[in-house]
């Protein structure tokens, strides 16, 4: 069974160094980028595991 990894989402700021806004738990980077467009749009977000399983 293969475990999430956490993604920090920043955000840019000229002149200082990046924000952290929130935390994405996804299986890879493209999967990552999906929920964050999907959070950002306020859109529902549905995600199956890889195995099958969920909870």
């Amino acid at each position: 069974m293969r475990t999430p990894k956490p993604f920090t989402v920043f955000q840019p700021t000229p002149g200082q160094t990046a924000k952290p806004l929130f935390v994405i738990h996804a299986y890879s980077i493209e999967q990552a980028r999906a929920l964050v467009a999907a959070k950002v749009a306020g859109e529902t977000i549905v995600v199956a595991s890889p195995d099958g399983a969920s909870r």
